[in-house]
């Protein structure tokens, strides 16, 4: 089982680096840590993202 969580430190290219992960009740990973982006920067690239489309 493999995670595609993009905002999660075990996430590469390739998908999740762990052998193995938990779910919890909902089918969320427990072993997930989120990457913390602050609100300027994922706003900027927001921005940037919308003017390639």
């Amino acid at each position: 089982m493999r995670c595609d969580n993009l905002f999660c430190v075990y996430w590469t290219e390739e998908g999740c680096t762990l052998d193995e992960i938990s779910l919890d009740i909902s089918g969320c990973c427990e072993c997930c840590i989120y990457v913390d982006i602050d609100e300027s920067t994922l706003r900027k690239k927001r921005e940037e993202q919308l003017r390639r489309d």
